[in-house]
């Protein structure tokens, strides 16, 4: 089992192996508080039952998602998808107006069944969106003050795009799960 500093280091530092960002990631206090949520409530669960986990997309600070929307921006929604947590642009307006905190992330041992920690996360924990991209993926999950339990597939265009499949909330979600 990792530890909480373990993973919540990995959810601040987890651009140094993708990025050639220099400035800080340093979340807000507002932001500080919703991925220590997310770390106890989802990823140190995770964690006991699975074993070690990675990030491979956690929290952008307003500097590192300009960043990220300057040279990489494909597959990314800042104002969706929750990585930017309670953090305000450069006008004041909260970057994603879910705020909360979310990450993607694997589970070793598990690259290849990553649905079975998905069902798991639908079944035992208080997440507010899972997407799923495939059993073969890493999972994207969320905490948010009021949690929406919402599981969404999401599939590949015919042109290689990423759209939204099948969706469910709440207990639904965990029937969907079973599926995946």
């Amino acid at each position: 089992m990792q530890t909480f500093d373990n993973l919540y280091q990995q959810l601040i530092n987890w651009h140094k192996t993708k990025h050639n960002f220099s400035a800080t990631n340093v979340p807000s206090p507002l932001s500080e508080s919703a991925l220590t949520e997310l770390t106890n409530n989802i990823l140190l669960p995770l964690s006991e039952k699975f074993g070690a986990i990675t990030i491979t997309y956690g929290f952008t600070s307003p500097a590192l998602s300009r960043f990220i929307q300057r040279n990489n921006s494909a597959g990314t929604a800042p104002g969706l998808d929750q990585h930017a947590s309670c953090e305000q642009n450069s006008k004041g307006s909260t970057i994603c107006k879910r705020a909360g905190a979310a990450c993607d992330f694997w589970v070793q041992g598990f690259e290849l069944n990553m649905h079975e920690v998905a069902l798991h996360i639908c079944q035992h924990l208080p997440f507010d969106k899972l997407y799923f991209y495939g059993r073969h993926r890493p999972i994207h999950v969320s905490v948010a003050s009021q949690s929406l339990r919402h599981l969404q597939v999401m599939q590949k265009s015919q042109s290689g795009r990423r759209i939204p499949g099948k969706k469910a909330f709440g207990d639904k979600a965990i029937v969907l799960a079973k599926e995946l």
